[in-house]
Parts: C-alpha cells; sequence; structure tokens
C-alpha cells in the first residue's frame, strides 16, 4: 500500500503524480482582505476523528472567532462554515486527523488530497495517514466568494 511521504520529500512542495493522479499534501489561495468563502465537509469514511486545518498568513474570522489557525473537525460541523479574511494574502488549507489520542495529525504516510477545481470551488477527496489509496477519508469544500 502507498505512502507517499518519500515522494512529497523529493517533490519539495510540488504536486505528485501517483496512477494518473495529482496529489497534493497542502493547497495555497491567493485571497485579499475582504473575501469570504465557506467550508463544507461532504462526507467522511475513517475510524479516525477527521478534520479541516485552515491557516491564513494573516487574520481570518470563522464563526465569529478571530485567528490565523483553525481546525474544523467534520462531527462538529452541520452546514456550511463561513469565513473571513480581515487581513493576509495566502489562505492554506490541508487535511488533519486525530486517531484517538487527542493529538492532531497531517502530512504522514499516506497522507494526500486529490484538489478538483470548479469554478470558484475547490473540493478536496483526502487521505489521512492510512497507506491506502481510497481517497475518502475526508471529502470536503472551500468555496471562495470575491
Amino acid at each position: 500500500m502507498p505512502s507517499f511521504d518519500r515522494d512529497f520529500q523529493n517533490a519539495k512542495g510540488n504536486p505528485v503524480k501517483y496512477k494518473n493522479l495529482e496529489l497534493i499534501r497542502i493547497d495555497r489561495i491567493p485571497v485579499k482582505k475582504g473575501t469570504t468563502g465557506c467550508l463544507k465537509v461532504i462526507s467522511t469514511n475513517s475510524e479516525w476523528k477527521q478534520g479541516i486545518r485552515i491557516k491564513i498568513d494573516g487574520l481570518m474570522s470563522i464563526n465569529s472567532c478571530e485567528g490565523n489557525d483553525f481546525i474544523i473537525w467534520a462531527d462538529d460541523v452541520d452546514g456550511d462554515v463561513s469565513f473571513k479574511v480581515i487581513s493576509g494574502k495566502t489562505l492554506v488549507v490541508w487535511n488533519a486527523w486525530d486517531t484517538g489520542g487527542g493529538r492532531v495529525d497531517s502530512w504522514l504516510n499516506g497522507a494526500a488530497m486529490i484538489l478538483e477545481i470548479n469554478g470558484r470551488s475547490r473540493r478536496y477527496k483526502c487521505n489521512d495517514s492510512h497507506p491506502d489509496e481510497n481517497f475518502d477519508d475526508i471529502i470536503f469544500e472551500v468555496v471562495i466568494n470575491e
């Protein structure tokens, strides 16, 4: 079963190819002050708690909380999660998980994302650190409004 660690190390932050798929571990989205959007969990399929990590090189607001680094747990979400950029130029998004010990993990072993862009919507099909290739541990969308 696949572990993508070495592939991503060799790619030095660039996407990697696997069975005709382009895989990423992190997505950088250009934004500007006042950009709004939302996160939406489509589905999860893992025994581990699945989450969306969202970070900005400035300040943003999610559900009336201001900060620069958030994790949105799939099992805590009911509907869309709105956000607004207060300052910053790059929004960074990746999947994360908790295997049950209370520690947030990401970017390990089989972790990778398939990114599908359709207009303002970015859909992420994600693997957690299980060394498999199903890309359905968490599927989520980020929609960017200008």
